[in-house]
């Protein structure tokens, strides 16, 4: 059950504006090659932010936005790019230049002790998770990843790693700087998001050396050379798993069960029954397991929840 949680009072810093102020500054240090632009590539930054900040339902609509009071005095927008005029200046932005924003937030945070309240068990919960947010059949360029279907088509797509720091009790986020999952310089595989969490702990550690973590994820993250880049990085983990694709894992925890009857420091089990609703529900840990038969030095926890309705169901 979560408490109720009071943030202290933001400061002046903390404010949008001021946040907002802080993005304009970052982005006049991205460097421009064009000459003579329609639209300056701080300007077109801004009106990237606009468009999420306002939450406009395209990119087209928020093109034929009229330039109004928040554009103008909180954005510090002139004019309004096309659409067309907006992906062309944007698409050859190198996302490391946009990087150091998220940073810029982080800082200021933490000097106004908001970051702290974030703080789990000594620890701040990181969430990593792959989206996909472009695909088309006819916009493409030589960075997009494929995906080939049966009937001949190609989709080209773009997905990245999107990380943001958060709290069981807060519906809040922190958002850190994602890492883009593209086809890299001269690479005709696609890029996965296996490469892209190694890219991602690599710059998040150079960014924050000494940051405590709890890094949570998918099933997907459960496999050996991920948990080995974990562990490099000095970053704790949950991680999901699913008993179809780790069956070895599973065995060993039916042989704990089989060969404990009683608890030890390996395996241990509470139950906990909901009072009034009839349901029970049984907490297994198991420490010291092999992940696979392939990776036995590395070793693992596993927490298991079953649930019993009250008509016995388990879930």
């Amino acid at each position: 059950m979560s408490q109720e949680v009071s943030f202290p009072r933001p400061r002046r810093h903390l404010h949008f504006d001021a946040l907002v102020q802080l993005a304009r500054q970052r982005f006049g240090t991205i460097p421009d090659p064009r000459r003579q632009p329609d639209f300056a590539l701080p300007d077109t930054l801004m009106a990237g932010l606009a468009l999420f900040s306002l939450k406009d339902p395209s990119l087209l609509a928020f093109q034929r936005r009229p330039l109004d009071h928040n554009l103008r005095s909180v954005f510090g927008l002139k004019g309004i790019p096309s659409d067309s005029q907006m992906r062309v200046i944007l698409d050859d932005v190198d996302p490391d230049y946009v990087r150091p924003f998220f940073n810029d937030v982080l800082r200021q945070l933490h000097r106004a002790k908001v970051l702290q309240q974030f703080r789990f068990e000594g620890c701040y919960l990181v969430a990593l998770d792959g989206v996909e947010y472009f695909c088309s059949k006819k916009v493409h360029y030589p960075h997009c990843m494929t995906r080939h279907h049966t009937n001949g088509s190609v989709s080209y797509y773009h997905q990245m790693l999107g990380a943001a720091i958060v709290h069981p009790d807060f519906s809040e986020v922190i958002p850190l700087a994602p890492e883009p999952i593209q086809r890299q310089d001269g690479q005709t595989k696609n890029d996965c998001e296996r490469n892209a969490a190694r890219r991602w702990l690599k710059r998040f550690r150079q960014d924050h050396p000494r940051l405590p973590v709890i890094v949570i994820e998918d099933a997907l993250s459960s496999n050996a050379p991920h948990i080995r880049d974990l562990v490099e990085a000095k970053c704790h983990f949950l991680l999901g798993v699913k008993e179809a694709d780790h069956v070895h894992l599973f065995e060993q925890i039916d042989q704990r069960q089989e060969t404990d009857h009683r608890e030890t420091d390996q395996y241990k089990a509470i139950v906990d029954r909901e009072a009034g609703t009839g349901i029970i529900r049984c907490y297994l840990f198991t420490e010291g397991l092999s992940l696979n038969e392939s990776n036995a030095e590395v070793k693992v926890n596993v927490l298991q929840l079953l649930e019993i309705d009250a008509d016995q169901t388990s879930r």
